[in-house]
C-alpha cells in the first residue's frame, strides 16, 4: 500500500510522509495512529502534527527567530584547540554565543600548587586576542554574552584582599569586564592600551536569563551522582521564581540532560566542557570522572515555547589520554 512504510526510510520520515499526506492517502487518524504504534486520542495526533510538520519546515528553511550556541568552561589558555574552528562552523547559523562561565582560568592565583604558569597578565592577553579571533568570525552581527564562572572570581578576591592599602578602587574587579571595555598595561614607564571589543555583552553574575526562555548559568555545586546537578538547577531557579523553559548549567565539566519533571517538567543540559584536563583534577580524589566534551545549540521563536526537539548537543572526540604514560608492562 502506498502509506506503507517503505524500504530504508526512517520512522521521522515516515512519520513526515504520513502526516502530510493524511487527506491524499485517504487516512484517518486513528488509522495514522495504528501505523505509528502511537497510543493517543487520534484528534491528539491530529494537532500534534501541525506542529511536528511546522518544525519540520522551519529546520529546512531555516527560518527560527532565535539560534543559539552555549560554550563553557573553556579555561584559557587550556582551551580545546579545535574551538575556534567548532565556531566557524556553525557562524551561518547562530544568531547568539553564550559563553557559561570559566572563560578565563586565572591559574596563576588559584590554591592549587603550580611550578610554572602563566601570569595573570599573559591570560588577559591571550583572552583578549582569542575574544578578539571570535568577534572577527562572528561578523554578521551575531551577539557574544559571557558570564562569571568561579574561575573569573579569582581575580576578585584577590582584590578584595587589597583591601587594607585602599588601592582596590583604582583596579577593575572584574576581568572580563577589562577585555569588554578596554584595559592598559603599564611597565617601565610604557603603556600598552588594549581597546574594548565591539558588540560583546559581559553580564558580572553567575547566570542569565536570555528571552525568559533559556537560562544559562555556572553554579558552585557538583555531584558525582548523574543527573543530579538538573533536578538541583531546576529547583533552585524555580524556587527563585525564574520564567524560562530551558537550563543550561556550566562549572561540572560532566554530560547529562533531561526533564525534570518534580520541578515544572523543565529541561536542563549539564554541558560538559572545552578545555584540556587538568592535573589538579586527577589528583588521587576518588570523585574525579573524566571530562565530557560537548556545547549545546538552540533553536526557537519568540513568540513560543522551546521545543525540546530543537536544542542538540554535540559531542567532540576525546583529547589524548595523559594517563598513558602511567602504564607499564613487566
Amino acid at each position: 500500500m502506498i502509506y506503507e512504510r517503505r524500504e530504508n526510510e526512517s520512522l521521522m520520515d515516515y512519520e513526515e510522509r504520513l502526516y502530510r499526506n493524511q487527506s491524499s492517502y485517504g487516512l484517518s487518524w486513528e488509522k495514522i495512529n495504528k501505523l505509528l504504534n502511537i497510543k493517543q486520542h487520534p484528534d491528539s495526533t491530529r494537532k500534534a502534527s501541525y506542529g511536528y510538520l511546522r518544525r519540520v519546515d522551519q529546520e529546512k528553511e531555516h527560518k527560527f527567530d532565535k539560534s543559539i550556541m552555549i560554550i563553557n568552561d573553556l579555561h584559557l589558555p587550556f582551551e580545546r584547540k579545535d574551538i575556534l574552528e567548532i565556531i566557524n562552523k556553525h557562524k551561518n547559523e547562530i544568531t547568539t554565543l553564550v559563553i557559561g562561565g570559566d572563560l578565563m582560568d586565572c591559574k596563576s592565583i588559584s590554591k592549587f600548587p603550580k611550578i610554572e604558569t602563566l601570569t595573570v597578565e599573559e591570560e588577559l592577553i591571550y583572552t583578549y586576542n582569542f575574544l578578539t579571533k571570535v568577534r572577527k568570525i562572528l561578523n554578521n552581527n551575531q551577539d557574544i554574552i559571557i558570564i562569571n564562572g568561579n574561575h573569573e572570581e579569582r581575580w576578585y578576591k584577590d582584590i578584595c584582599n587589597l583591601r587594607e592599602k585602599n588601592i582596590q578602587k583604582f583596579i577593575n574587579p572584574n576581568l572580563l569586564d577589562m577585555i569588554v571595555e578596554g584595559f592598559t598595561l603599564y611597565e617601565c614607564n610604557t603603556k600598552r592600551k588594549f581597546k574594548g571589543i565591539d558588540n560583546i555583552i559581559y553580564i558580572p553574575h553567575w547566570f542569565v536569563n536570555i528571552d525568559e526562555k533559556i537560562i544559562v548559568s555556572h553554579p558552585k555545586n557538583f555531584s558525582m551522582v548523574k543527573g543530579k546537578m538538573l533536578e538541583n538547577g531546576a529547583q533552585h531557579f524555580v524556587n527563585r521564581g525564574e520564567i524560562f523553559d530551558l537550563l543550561i548549567l556550566g562549572h561540572t565539566h560532566k554530560f547529562s540532560s533531561g526533564i525534570v519533571d518534580r520541578h515544572q517538567g523543565k529541561f536542563v543540559v549539564e554541558n560538559g566542557c572545552l578545555c584540556q584536563p587538568q592535573s589538579y583534577a586527577d589528583n588521587g580524589k576518588l570523585n574525579y570522572t573524566p571530562q565530557a566534551y560537548c556545547y549545546t545549540i538552540v533553536k526557537y521563536n519568540d513568540h513560543e515555547p522551546i521545543d525540546y526537539n530543537n536544542i542538540e548537543t554535540y559531542f567532540l572526540g576525546e583529547l589524548p589520554n595523559e594517563n598513558t604514560k602511567y602504564k607499564i608492562s613487566i
